[in-house]
């Protein structure tokens, strides 16, 4: 179906989600760091990453653009205990695809995997294309 790497150091939270996706027929990778999540995304290269906003070793919100110069295609959901308007106006704007407070709607998180995932689908069909016409033209 898709691959998803969740990132989250709240280890409950972790395993629920990881186990709901994977229920769902996602490919699912976990990290509980910053480092360890950046690691995981140059080795798996998911679609989606689902992060938690504050970890032991960084802030999710700087850590987008590192996430981007590894995976560009890779849309980011940022998740919170403590949502505040400033860190979600700072987080879009940063290029996260959305951010969440847990707890709020947790089924608006897996309608956005769902959303995010068919999007990254369509990427892929159109890089797929433009790689055929490009060949052809050689």
């Amino acid at each position: 179906m898709g691959k998803i790497l969740i990132i989250d150091d709240e280890k409950q939270m972790l395993a629920l989600l990881s186990r709901i996706l994977e229920l769902e027929g996602y490919e699912v990778y976990r990290a509980a760091t910053c480092k360890a999540g950046l690691r995981q995304l140059q080795v798996n290269t998911p679609e989606v990453v689902l992060r938690d906003v504050c970890l032991p070793d960084g802030n999710g919100i700087e850590l987008i653009d590192r996430m981007k110069n590894i995976s560009p295609s890779a849309e980011i959901i940022l998740l919170t205990a403590h949502g505040k308007i400033e860190d979600s106006v700072s987080a879009i704007k940063s290029s996260a695809f959305d951010y969440l407070v847990k707890g709020d709607d947790n089924n608006r998180i897996f309608s956005l995997i769902a959303k995010e995932m068919e999007k990254a689908s369509e990427a892929f069909i159109v890089d797929i294309t433009t790689e055929k016409q490009s060949h052809l033209k050689k």
